[in-house]
């Protein structure tokens, strides 16, 4: 009798191995799956029924209980249903002594089963084997005490011939139909992935605009992979089969393989930029050799991808040019003066020659724009910057600092300092006679004069920004004397420098007295919601009164007081934040905290913003570096790999006042940063200044090319910001929104759009 239960058992459990080709033929619709799902059930049920172990007449035993259960765990309700039904109406046709107690068979089948599906779903039960074989005792022990209901001749010969076999063949065949059902379900969603991920990687090479080929360590190409996007290879396939040095010109092939067998070599990505001749002429290709890690015909293989970089190259060296030179007057602009300032301290201490610093202001220069207008006064600025250049020699640099300030640095001048100073002054003096000279501004003549500070500097005696200081300082005394004249730095403005050491003093008592505190700028997205806010350091002298940021945030990078106060700073920082985090409307604002070149080049910087994180118990992501271009100058490696650091534990960085002229844009892109900061100096004039408003729209196109956020400051009015959003920038900051104010007043400012 077990023999018996065990053919009906392998015949229907053959049968359910068509439930794969039911998934794949309605894999896109789902209800239709359904319906046949649960008809291919009902069907397989009425097979067992037709090949039946049977007891006496109209008596028969079946493997539907098991199927039917099936269905409903694995199926759901419709299929289970649709199963039962069609076996229902079967059995009631079958007729028979039992066929009431078949049918209840059926029902009680389909109840259970999709119960058990309930109990999975609620993650209550598992469909393991143990769990399925304890599913097919419990579901057979319930169909048994059915079978009670059984005539007594009957049910005394099914409890002596057929219990036992029924109940161990029809658990055993649950368990084996339920591990194949999903065996079957499982492969078939493992051929969708397949499927589906194959699709999605055509579609995307198929969009990209690179040429992709599989080339040998010997140059050939062995394949292509042909995309719909590629103007400049429109034919790629037609390169399988040649090599490097029938397609292109014979050097740049040499380079190319190169490039491959180093790649090969050294098993890394090598880069090289090669000019290529297309119908739309001369194009710059950069290619990038990656090994694959196999070989064919047993040579190794790279995949080499090329894409034209022209337009991307034409971009960067417009950035470039903006980032050295100042758009308006073609000078160089503080970020060259410094590099070139570096080379004349060095240069002069290799011959011993003297150099000097001449810092260079016009006067009433605002009265000129208010009276005429800005694009006058910018008419005026070009034609001072091409006078000074004719006055100084091929060796000689002339640079504006921004606004009317330029300056003219000397070099190559005597080794004594008697004489250098009157080379200096000789120079000086003919600048301000050709600085005197009138102006024809569209029309109208223009008289207009300068004011120069003049410091001699050797060797590196002094730093750059302290020779800056002391032209800029000895120009203001040029001004004080009447204007029109030139001043050389001497120990008298010393008297300045004792008052900054008063100053750095009652700083450093402030810090002891905890008389500094924070007030915090809101930032805003394109809505008008507040999002975030930047920390500015307020500090509330007993004596002096507010005291300006712009005048102790200096002296304290000077002093070193700058460390202390920027790691006061940050904790206060991470401290609000925490205090933000406790209330619900304010949980999601980030705080932008200004990092000093000093604080970035501590050996322990990275370990000291982890430390403030974790003290406050701030999540990192809220938490906003803001880096200034002039770190950029010196020691780049060890900021990328700080930033790195903090970026791999969800510090975010912004690059503040981008724009102004130091960055490095070869190291741009090193850098891990999440959003570059819109100098205000550019947002001022953005909608009178064709220039600023170019340079914003470069930065904000660099950004976007980056994956960069911008954000812009000093947003002042409605106009500006409508200006910057047409531009592409979403994201601001300035007194439209509001000024800096405590902590408990932030979101009492009502943002404007």
């Amino acid at each position: 009798m077990l023999l018996e239960f065990i053919k009906n058992v392998a015949l229907l459990l053959s049968l359910c191995l068509l439930q794969g080709f039911s998934l794949r033929l309605c894999r896109e619709n789902k209800r239709l799956q359904q319906l046949l799902t649960g008809c291919l059930f009902g069907c397989i049920c009425v097979v067992g029924m037709m090949t039946p172990v049977q007891l006496e007449p109209g008596v028969i035993f079946d493997a539907r209980s098991a199927i039917l259960s099936m269905a409903g765990l694995f199926g759901g309700a419709l299929v289970a249903t649709i199963a039962g039904v069609i076996a229902g109406v079967y059995r009631l046709w079958l007729g028979g002594a039992t066929y009431g107690v078949g049918i209840l068979t059926i029902v009680i089948s389909v109840i259970l089963g999709l119960a058990y599906r309930a109990a999975h779903q609620r993650g209550w039960m598992s469909k393991g084997p143990i769990q399925l074989l304890l599913f097919g005792v419990l579901l057979h022990t319930a169909i048994l005490l059915l079978f009670s209901l059984f005539p007594f001749p009957i049910l005394h010969s099914f409890m002596q011939q057929i219990a036992l076999p029924y109940t161990v063949s029809f658990a055993l065949a649950t368990m084996l139909l339920g591990l194949m059902l999903q065996d079957i379900i499982n492969r078939t969603k493992t051929e969708q992935a397949l499927q589906d991920s194959e699709s999605r990687l055509r579609a995307i090479v198929q969009a990209i605009p690179d040429l992709m080929v599989i080339i040998d360590e010997d140059g050939h190409y062995l394949d292509a992979l042909p995309t719909t996007n590629n103007q400049f290879y429109p034919r790629a396939l037609a390169l399988i089969g040649s090599n490097l040095h029938s397609e292109l010109p014979p050097e740049t092939a040499d380079r190319i393989l190169a490039t491959v067998r180093d790649s090969l070599r050294l098993q890394q990505t090598q880069t090289i930029e090669y000019e290529r001749d297309f119908k739309m002429g001369q194009r710059l290709v950069e290619g990038r050799a990656q090994p694959l890690g196999y070989t064919v015909n047993n040579k190794q293989v790279v995949i080499f991808l090329a894409r034209d970089i022209t337009d991307r190259k034409i971009k960067e060296d417009e950035i470039a040019w903006l980032a050295f030179y100042d758009p308006l007057t073609g000078l160089p602009n503080r970020r060259l003066l410094q590099d070139r300032l570096h080379q004349a301290m060095a240069g002069s201490k290799r011959s011993g020659q003297r150099a000097a610093l001449l810092f260079i202001d016009l006067d009433n220069f605002k009265t000129l724009n208010d009276t005429l207008g800005h694009d006058k006064g910018d008419l005026l600025l070009q034609q001072v910057a091409t006078r000074l250049f004719e006055c100084v020699r091929e060796c000689d640099t002339v640079a504006r600092l921004g606004g009317d300030e330029f300056v003219v640095m000397l070099e190559e001048l005597n080794h004594s300092e008697e004489l250098a100073a009157a080379q200096s002054k000789m120079v000086g003096e003919k600048i301000l006679v050709k600085l005197c000279q009138p102006y024809l501004i569209a029309g109208y003549e223009h008289n207009s004069s300068a004011s120069i500070g003049i410091t001699l500097f050797l060797a590196h005696q002094e730093s750059s920004d302290e020779l800056m200081k002391r032209a800029d300082i000895a120009m203001y005394q040029a001004k004080s004397a009447g204007r029109n004249t030139l001043r050389f730095f001497d120990n008298k403005m010393q008297a300045i420098v004792t008052s900054r050491a008063e100053l750095e003093n009652d700083l450093r008592e402030g810090l002891r007295q905890q008389q500094l505190l924070l007030h915090y700028q809101p930032q805003v997205d394109v809505h008008g919601r507040i999002i975030g806010a930047e920390a500015l350091v307020r500090w509330q002298h007993p004596s002096r009164g507010m005291v300006s940021p712009a005048h102790f945030i200096p002296l304290a990078e000077e002093s070193g007081l700058i460390l202390s106060l920027g790691d006061w700073v940050l904790n206060e920082a991470c401290r609000q934040l925490r205090r933000w985090a406790a209330q619900p409307a304010m949980a999601h604002l980030t705080m932008a905290v200004n990092i000093s070149a000093r604080q970035i080049h501590q050996p322990d910087f990275v370990d000291q913003v982890l430390a403030a994180i974790h003290t406050a118990g701030v999540q990192p992501y809220h938490l906003k570096l803001e880096l200034t271009e002039s770190l950029l100058l010196e020691d780049t490696e060890e900021i990328i790999l700080k930033m790195t650091a903090l970026k791999a534990c969800g510090v975010g960085f912004s690059l503040d006042d981008f724009g102004t002229g130091y960055s490095s844009l070869a190291y741009l892109k090193r850098l891990p940063l999440d959003q570059l900061k819109i100098d205000k100096s550019f947002v001022h004039d953005l909608l009178t200044d064709p220039n600023d408003a170019a340079i914003a729209s470069s930065i904000i196109t660099l950004a976007q090319s980056l994956g960069l956020n911008v954000i812009a400051e000093g947003v002042e009015t409605e106009a500006q910001r409508q200006r910057l959003e047409a531009l592409g920038c979403y994201t601001y900051q300035g007194y439209l929104f509001g000024h800096p104010v405590p902590a408990d007043m932030l979101f009492a400012i009502t943002p404007k759009k």
